[in-house]
């Protein structure tokens, strides 16, 4: 078995304390305005694969991807 599939497997048993962790954190992330709106991110991925279309460099796209992944 691969190591990614490995960790797939792995997040499907934590424990249910760590699972409610997880979702109150999202949650509060939500209530605190950590988290970007989905019609954001659709623009913004609608944005970037029109630019890619248009011949952006591929670095381009991954610095955007990696942008979204942080934010």
């Amino acid at each position: 078995m691969s190591y990614d599939k490995q960790n797939r497997m792995f997040a499907l048993k934590e424990s249910d304390e760590v699972f409610y962790a997880r979702m109150k954190k999202g949650i509060d992330d939500v209530h605190n305005g950590r988290i970007t709106p989905l019609d954001d991110v659709c623009a913004e991925l609608s944005k970037a694969i029109s630019e890619i279309k248009n011949g952006a460099k591929a670095a381009d796209a991954e610095k955007f991807i990696k942008g979204m992944m942080n934010s």
